[in-house]
């Protein structure tokens, strides 16, 4: 019996740490264990089948195969699956202009993604409205609308560029086929700012790591593509050279002069990935790449600080 034991669990252990090569023989079993080692089996195999169609989702692949229908525990996946399909829906509706598309079934990011389609509809329509003012001085006509074109892609926070003039950079230069480092940065720790020491605070945070990232190279594009998320662009430069320049900059913030009387450190995380000639990603695949490295980044200097304490 002992033996029986050690064979199911030693399945078991495998079918987590290596789960490719995770096998079970039913008929080698004593009868009176094979009906428990059909169960175990079919219940494994769904637990991969799972896994496999969760890792998928993460990459943002929706067209994935789906799940066996009499799969359980994939159920809340494949529901999963279902509201991403209407989502990607809703934001091609969204990006031809169609601002009637709302979310009410994804909680908080219902609120969040309802506030967004109502923000991005104002704006267009007060750009609208400017254009239309524009064109009613014939004389101030180009000037103003190159003014209006600067502000639509600029942030107004930090000057950098906006995510729009970021994302249509990185999709041109993949369709042209450039070779270039996408840098994805990411601050650390800027919550914990704004709810101890106020949102003024946490904005002089941003701006100072607006003015470090700036200093990069005079030719990259950089963006601000999120709150606390940046995007940084390079031509003529390798992985190597882009991981030293942000390693210097990192050094730089987190030695700025204004943290000389204050309690916590700014602090940035960062991914990198080099764009060949040849690159099939999309901008899409190319930002998730770059947020997993900048997350083992972030790892990564976590545990350094945990071991320099100790």
């Amino acid at each position: 019996m002992e033996s029986t034991i050690d064979l199911l669990f030693q399945y078991l252990q495998a079918s987590i740490y290596d789960s490719t090569n995770a096998k079970l023989d039913i008929d080698k079993l004593p009868k009176e264990f094979q009906s428990f080692g059909t169960g175990l089996h079919y219940y494994v195999e769904s637990v991969k089948e799972a896994v496999s169609f969760a890792q998928a989702l993460s990459r943002g692949d929706l067209y994935t195969k789906l799940p066996h229908r009499d799969n359980e525990l994939s159920a809340p996946l494949k529901s999963l699956h279902s509201s991403l399909l209407h989502l990607t829906w809703q934001a091609q509706q969204i990006a031809q202009g169609d601002y009637d598309q709302h979310v009410a079934f994804m909680g908080e990011f219902s609120d969040a993604f309802n506030e967004m389609v109502k923000q991005l509809s104002e704006r267009e329509q007060a750009l609208s409205n400017k254009i239309t003012q524009i064109q009613g001085k014939q004389e101030e006509s180009e000037s103003k609308i190159e003014e209006l074109e600067v502000h639509a892609y600029k942030d107004t926070m930090t000057t950098m560029y906006n995510r729009n003039f970021g994302m249509s950079t990185l999709d041109r230069w993949l369709f042209e086929k450039r070779k270039f480092v996408l840098v994805f940065a990411d601050l650390d720790n800027l919550k914990f700012v704004n709810d101890e020491f106020g949102h003024t605070e946490g904005d002089l945070y941003i701006l100072s790591a607006a003015k470090y990232l700036k200093t990069f190279s005079n030719d990259s594009v950089i963006s601000r593509i999120g709150g606390d998320e940046f995007m940084i662009l390079a031509q003529h430069m390798d992985y190597n050279q882009a991981e030293s320049k942000m390693n210097q900059i990192y050094e730089k913030f987190q030695n700025d002069e204004y943290l000389d009387d204050k309690i916590y450190m700014y602090s940035i995380s960062f991914g990198i990935v080099a764009v060949e000639n040849d690159s099939t990603l999309s901008a899409s695949e190319l930002l998730s790449l770059a947020d997993e490295r900048m997350y083992e980044n972030k790892r990564m200097r976590k545990r350094k600080r945990t071991q320099n304490s100790d």
